[in-house]
């Protein structure tokens, strides 16, 4: 996982979907078994803003930002797809989203305002990640462990979440969707 410079005033930040449970707990065992260096320290989520240096002044900016852009998106409805990856770009290996990509972008795109605007290394993909930093990934392999995954569900919202020096999430506010 990429982690921004920051200073002493700073704190990491990311926004995220979160992924509930049964499949947050099989994808976690899939990305442990696969050796993704953070699946045990970092639940599978979508991404909506990589993790960023965040002045620990500006936090409540950027809740009442974040608070502002949940108030204005509706609920949507997620279903994971096949397995892709970012190869040669990046050694990243993740399920696509089959349905919900254009909610999530939207979504990320609203977010990237205000107090997060930043320039992103990447153009927005939404993805659940399943492997980082392996450049010999056997693609395949890693379809089949997933082959009878279903994975989809109704976003009622998203999270910020602080991330810690050694990379782990934890979730420091929620935010719901009106409805």
């Amino acid at each position: 996982m990429f982690l921004p410079e920051k200073t002493e005033s700073q704190i990491w930040g990311g926004v995220v979907i979160a992924v509930p449970e049964p499949w947050v707990s099989q994808l976690s065992e899939v990305r442990q078994a696969l050796g993704d260096p953070e699946g045990a320290s970092v639940p599978p989520h979508i991404t909506l803003v990589p993790p960023l240096a965040i002045e620990a002044d500006d936090r409540e900016a950027v809740i009442t930002h974040l608070q502002t852009v949940a108030q204005h998106f509706p609920p949507f409805r997620i279903r994971l797809g096949k397995v892709e990856s970012f190869y040669p770009i990046s050694p990243v290996v993740y399920l696509a989203l089959d349905e919900g990509a254009a909610a999530c972008a939207a979504l990320a795109d609203e977010i990237r305002g205000g107090p997060l605007n930043y320039k992103p290394r990447f153009p927005y993909h939404p993805h659940v990640t399943l492997l980082q930093g392996s450049w010999d990934c056997d693609v395949p392999a890693v379809q089949e462990a997933v082959a009878d995954l279903d994975a989809h569900w109704q976003v009622s919202g998203f999270r910020l979440d602080r991330v810690s020096e050694s990379g782990t999430y934890s979730s420091a506010a929620i935010f719901d969707f009106a409805l």
